[in-house]
């Protein structure tokens, strides 16, 4: 007679154990797509501040490029648009280098007929110094009301030092924020024709039609000044372009070029009197723009320097800032 075989059965316990078995190889699952996630995200972050590094590198290349045009630069009497530094996209206009490009520029802002982005650096004495322009002159820069001057000039007088050797009440052109009366709509269009930087002549050969405007010249002197710097053909930035050689020699180029009235030949000969223009530059800003992972990451570096007027043109660094 055979004899019946016993079916295993499952025990409480066993089952139990089972379960402990699957919620374990659960959770092991879980911290191992964690872990995953968590070691993906910290690739992601290490490649974006590589990339980040990256990119304020090729930043200071561009600024290191500029200081190469600044200081190669010939040493006439004169500055002007024409020079290398000024306007030059071949050397500044998204330069490959590495893994990314730099690019130096700056706004070309106003009612000109030719505002838009130049590729280079520009000087700040084509420029109204908020340190030392009167205020005839503060009241017709673009934007300026004769209530914010006033507190402008109340601000210069409050915190004009005894102590030191520069006079700069201003220090930043950001303290404007500081002055009585003082808004987002005025800064913004303040901005581009101010600096802090400069002795407080502007120059003849680099200012734009606001700033001229601002020393008191008539929109017809400042119209054929512009003319006479972008030569024949009108347009800025070509072989015809000229500049003035020196401030003795002005009004005579000028008249020669588009004959002047007697009233702007005079306002051009009592700017020239009472030392509020020049020809030449020695501060200049540099905005420099490097972009990494195909423009995708970008930092900036801006620096503020002087130039000297030897033959080594050695560049001494005034202000930087980066972001």
């Amino acid at each position: 007679m055979g004899s019946k075989r016993k079916r295993p059965s499952l025990r409480a316990s066993d089952g139990s154990v089972l379960i402990q078995v699957l919620w374990t190889l659960a959770i092991l699952v879980l911290l191992s797509l964690a872990l995953g996630y968590t070691t993906a995200l910290d690739q992601r972050l290490v490649s974006y501040q590589r990339d980040r590094l990256t990119a304020l590198y090729l930043a200071k290349a561009g600024y290191q490029r500029a200081l190469v045009e600044l200081e190669r630069d010939p040493i006439p009497p004169a500055n002007s648009y024409l020079e290398s530094w000024a306007h030059n996209p071949e050397a500044f206009q998204q330069v490959p280098l590495g893994s990314g490009s730099f690019t130096v520029s700056y706004a070309w802002p106003g009612q000109d007929g030719s505002a838009g982005v130049v590729y280079g650096v520009v000087d700040e004495e084509r420029k109204i110094n908020i340190n030392t322009a009167p205020k005839e002159i503060l009241v017709r820069l673009p934007g300026m009301t004769e209530g914010i001057a006033d507190a402008l000039l109340e601000w210069r007088a409050k915190h004009k030092s005894l102590v030191e050797l520069e006079d700069r009440p201003f220090k930043v052109l950001e303290e404007l924020w500081l002055v009585e009366g003082m808004t987002h709509e005025v800064f913004q269009a303040l901005q581009p024709f101010v600096t802090v930087y400069s002795d407080g002549k502007v120059n003849l050969n680099t200012a734009p039609k606001e700033v001229l405007m601002a020393l008191g010249m008539s929109e017809g002197l400042v119209a054929k000044v512009l003319r006479f710097r972008w030569g024949f053909d009108g347009i800025r930035g070509t072989r015809d372009d000229q500049s003035f050689a020196t401030l003795a020699s002005a009004g005579q180029d000028l008249n020669a070029f588009v004959p002047l009235t007697p009233l702007e030949a005079a306002q051009l000969g009592n700017l020239i009197t009472q030392s509020r223009l020049k020809v030449a530059s020695s501060f200049f800003r540099i905005h420099s723009l490097g972009t990494a992972r195909d423009g995708k990451i970008s930092r900036v570096v801006e620096g503020i320097v002087r130039r000297g007027a030897g033959s080594a043109r050695s560049v001494a660094l005034v202000s930087w800032h980066e972001s």
